[in-house]
């Protein structure tokens, strides 16, 4: 995904419907059997919880950099979670990636 601008990327995300966790199943069996649109549904649809995690960071470190770390810890969330189990939700795994995320930016900002 590519977004011209901060406010693109929060316009982007706006318009987006989260998924329930059955359609998130099924798109991960999808997604195991090698087909991409179902990779790129599961990432858009959590689009929405990146751009909060941005929104609440401090005014001058909204910036896109932090909006594309966070679009790649849910990236790497998806890639890597196990949708099939039923002991944790993704929801759950994605807010520790995006926090880790966020961390580094600031980290990185100091």
């Amino acid at each position: 995904m590519l977004f011209v601008s901060l406010e693109d990327f929060f316009a982007q995300a706006s318009g987006i419907q989260r998924i329930s966790r059955e359609q998130e199943k099924d798109l991960a069996l999808c997604m195991a059997a090698g087909d991409e649109t179902a990779r790129e549904t599961l990432i858009r649809s959590y689009l929405p919880m990146a751009a909060n995690y941005v929104r609440r960071l401090p005014k001058e470190m909204q910036t896109l950099s932090a909006a594309y770390t966070c679009l790649a810890a849910v990236e790497k969330g998806v890639d890597t979670f196990n949708f099939l189990q039923d002991s944790e939700t993704f929801i759950h795994h994605l807010s520790w990636r995006l926090r880790q995320a966020i961390t580094r930016c600031i980290a990185d900002r100091s």
